[in-house]
């Protein structure tokens, strides 16, 4: 037999699929051809017999790799950490801003042709902003009685890009009638103050 054609049907004869007459054909070619039977026996060996061993110095290596590659791995994580919290602060400071206390701001309103007018002049350096919300107010009927706007002073650093100022006019209309309520809320840090139709009652 030709190596070519033992070598087509080493994996019959491996798995004993072959007939006695090929068997012994093969065997005989086996005993006299080194390159096929070491062909034979790599094909016979037990998976992982030919893997080569690693010696102390070069597990010691793939141990470092591997050090080098989780310290890595954890720089990385530090740094989009570091990244996003200095974000949100700047957003916070830039765009969110802190809630203003009272005894930073002058404060100075008026009635003028039935709507109030509130002026706030924010003296600590920083940008005025606010936050609002508002609602209309229902009686137990659920008829509109009154509308509230509630306003929240937030003092954030001046931003050059976007000079939103220190001062700032805010207004509501008043409303005459006994039957409909105008209320206005400025929530400040340490107080509230609140205006019923353009009178301060709190």
């Amino acid at each position: 037999m030709k190596c070519d054609m033992v070598r087509d049907l080493l994996p019959s004869y491996a798995e004993q699929l072959t007939s006695a007459y090929s068997n012994d054909e093969i065997e005989k070619h086996l005993s006299s051809c080194m390159e096929c039977r070491q062909y034979y026996q790599q094909m016979t060996e037990p998976i992982g017999s030919s893997l080569p061993i690693l010696d102390a110095e070069e597990v010691e290596k793939l141990d470092y790799l591997k050090r080098v590659r989780n310290k890595n791995k954890q720089t990385l994580i530090l740094s989009i950490f570091a990244v996003l919290v200095l974000v949100m602060v700047v957003i916070g400071l830039f765009a969110i801003g802190l809630p203003v206390s009272s005894k930073d701001v002058k404060i100075s309103y008026q009635n003028v042709n039935d709507r109030l007018e509130v002026h706030l002049t924010l003296e600590n350096g920083k940008d005025l902003i606010f936050s609002n919300k508002s609602r209309f107010i229902y009686d137990e009927h659920h008829n509109v009685i009154g509308y509230e706007t509630r306003y929240t002073p937030k003092g954030v650093f001046h931003n050059p890009f976007d000079d939103v100022g220190k001062e700032m006019m805010l207004g509501m209309q008043n409303h005459t009638s006994s039957d409909y309520k105008s209320t206005f809320i400025l929530e400040f840090k340490d107080k509230t103050m609140i205006f019923v139709d353009g009178i301060l009652v709190e």
